[in-house]
């Protein structure tokens, strides 16, 4: 059973991390344009948050953000070969922010799985 609360508070930090990526994708090396690249960023962590808070896995937290990065960030990478010049950092930044969300949904907000 997902928790409603859960739910509604990964999906405001996933949509705050969405944010926070898409400034640093937008004014950290190469500027990306706002639109399509800024909001496909905002909009992709913004359902990994809601992908996280909705999730039924029973495992320890850290490791729940961190798989829910790495499984959202490799098709992220996969996506950046050839756009960007260091695709890795982009699925390392979906690892860090899956393990925010995560972190703080549980640990912050009190909101465990």
């Amino acid at each position: 059973m997902v928790k409603k609360s859960r739910l509604i508070t990964t999906t405001i930090l996933g949509l705050v991390f969405g944010i926070i990526g898409m400034l640093v994708g937008r004014y950290a090396g190469t500027p990306d344009p706002f639109w399509p690249v800024g909001i496909s960023d905002l909009l992709f962590i913004t359902v990994m948050g809601v992908v996280i808070g909705a999730s039924a896995l029973k495992m320890n937290w850290a490791a729940h953000g961190v798989l829910w990065g790495a499984l959202f960030g490799i098709p992220y990478a996969i996506g950046a070969v050839g756009e960007v010049p260091y695709p890795l950092l982009d699925f390392v930044g979906s690892v860090i922010f899956g393990f925010l969300i995560e972190t703080l949904a549980t640990k912050a907000f009190k909101q465990p799985q």
